[in-house]
């Protein structure tokens, strides 16, 4: 077997505003106890295969020599002796691909751990399969943090992105109200007709006025953030006191700029990190005990499915993860990994 390997440059030879990488291929190594091979289907983009492919996501071995992409779906075709694995030789899988090692999901063939894989029935579309976990599972996450802090409303930012409308069609399924800030005043209706409360330009010249009055009605004090920059201390400084600003993307760059001690001191507000690697390191690493994962293919297919806006191959990966950057991170793009 071999690799279709996605490598980056070295950092050094790289600037910011470019992560293009070489395709290439590499002989499969001996599979360890616990690993399995999977020829790759279906992947996707997500912020943070970008902040990988930037080298601000510290999560590979080897950040100069890797197999990028966080997520696909796939079919098992050899298990690595002495561990769990050899039961889904032949399988269909979801699979979380990358944790801690050089492989990733952006490959013709790749190594994950069973533990990292959730089977699939052999009637499944792999196309719904393609992004199973960055963005559902963070969801869900989301979800289960919401009801932890007895909270009833949210405000979240990027709200039009594949995340966002998942997060609020779950929002809406638990009876949470949802402040949904976008950039486009044309993506308003769209937003309110799957089940957002409020939906609010930032980009708008009222917009501080119109957050303000939501805020008012639906009291949130907590505000999921995809974008950091300005944008999320602007946020948080409408939000009551001992409010929360979970930050788990940076569509912006990569600070959150302009924060306020006295909010922080005397409004007892925060600004956290909320990274899905945490939830997963709760259960061992076991991607089948995290919440909801025995429903996956029926959310997959309903509350939480992925909607493709564009496809592309290994081949053309380059260009377009530059289209998918220009759009800030909107739309999905669908990576079709092997035939």
């Amino acid at each position: 077997f071999f690799f279709l390997m996605i490598r980056r440059p070295p950092r050094s030879t790289q600037s910011r505003s470019s992560a293009a990488s070489d395709v290439y291929k590499r002989q499969v190594p001996t599979l360890g106890a616990g690993q399995v091979l999977i020829k790759v289907a279906y992947s996707t983009i997500n912020p943070s295969d970008l902040g990988t492919l930037f080298g601000k996501y510290p999560h590979t071995k080897d950040p100069n020599n890797f197999v990028p992409g966080f997520e696909a779906s796939g079919t098992v075709v050899q298990a690595g002796e002495g561990g769990p694995g050899a039961e889904l030789v032949g399988k269909k899988v979801a699979f979380f691909a990358g944790a801690n090692t050089n492989w990733g999901a952006w490959a013709e063939y790749t190594i994950a751990y069973a533990a990292a894989c959730i089977p699939l029935s052999d009637s499944f579309d792999l196309v719904l399969a393609a992004a199973p976990f960055v963005n559902p599972l963070t969801v869900i996450s989301m979800v289960e943090t919401i009801i932890q802090h007895g909270a009833t409303s949210i405000v979240q930012t990027a709200a039009n992105s594949a995340l966002g409308k998942m997060l609020i069609r779950l929002c809406r399924e638990k009876g949470i109200k949802t402040i949904n800030v976008v950039r486009k005043d044309s993506i308003i209706d769209e937003l309110r007709s799957i089940g957002g409360d409020e939906v609010l330009n930032s980009e708008s010249p009222d917009f501080i006025e119109k957050l303000r009055a939501a805020v008012k009605h639906y009291d949130p004090k907590l505000l999921f953030d995809a974008v950091a920059g300005d944008l999320t201390t602007k946020i948080l400084k409408e939000l009551p006191k001992d409010s929360i600003a979970f930050v788990y993307g940076a569509l912006s760059g990569f600070t959150v700029n302009n924060v306020e001690v006295t909010e922080l001191l005397f409004q007892g507000k925060e600004i956290r990190g909320f990274y899905l690697t945490k939830f997963i390191r709760k259960v061992g690493g076991n991607i089948s005990k995290l919440p909801g994962i025995e429903n996956i293919e029926t959310l997959l297919t309903a509350t939480l499915k992925t909607t493709f806006n564009n496809e592309t191959n290994l081949d053309n990966i380059n260009e377009a993860i530059q289209k998918y950057r220009k759009l800030g991170g909107e739309g999905k793009w669908l990576i079709k990994c092997s035939n």
